[in-house]
């Protein structure tokens, strides 16, 4: 998967626009749509310095093809809206699970390219944890956090 998922990230310079709603200070919802399909991307709060991350996807009825487009766009808007949050809550870890050794493949990635946003905000990925059917990404910030509860 490595040249697809190195073509996917290379459109990953989204420009969507989100919607941030909260559940009190351990929940925060990213939303957006891209055609008729409703995406949230949800930050659950683990412990202090702790962050988990998933995103559901509402779809809508579209072609193979069309689906395949929209899931480029999806994906994009998705790690847009964690770049956000890890602008703006700075959590010292952060992590992402998947039970889809495809999807896994795309984060591990996008995560381990130095020159994303990501690594130029301060974050560095830890080693991947495979049990299965799990494989568990992790960024951790190697800088003190600006935020502030």
């Amino acid at each position: 998967m490595g040249v697809l998922a190195e073509a996917l990230i290379a459109v990953f310079d989204s420009d969507t626009e989100i919607t941030w709603t909260t559940k009190g200070m351990s929940v925060a919802m990213a939303s957006f749509t891209h055609g008729a399909a409703k995406v949230t991307t949800t930050f659950s709060k683990v412990t202090e310095t702790e962050w988990q991350v998933g995103f559901d996807v509402v779809p809508d009825r579209q072609s193979a093809k069309e689906m395949m487009q929209s899931s480029v766009r999806i994906f994009s808007g998705v790690f847009q809206s964690v770049r956000e949050f890890l602008e703006v809550r700075q959590p010292m870890k952060r992590m992402f699970a998947s039970k889809s050794e495809a999807l896994g493949e795309l984060y591990e990635t996008y995560l381990q390219r130095q020159d994303t946003t990501l690594a130029q905000m301060g974050y560095e990925m830890e080693p991947v944890i495979k049990s299965s059917p799990l494989a568990e990404f992790v960024i951790r910030k190697k800088t003190p956090s600006a935020w502030f509860d």
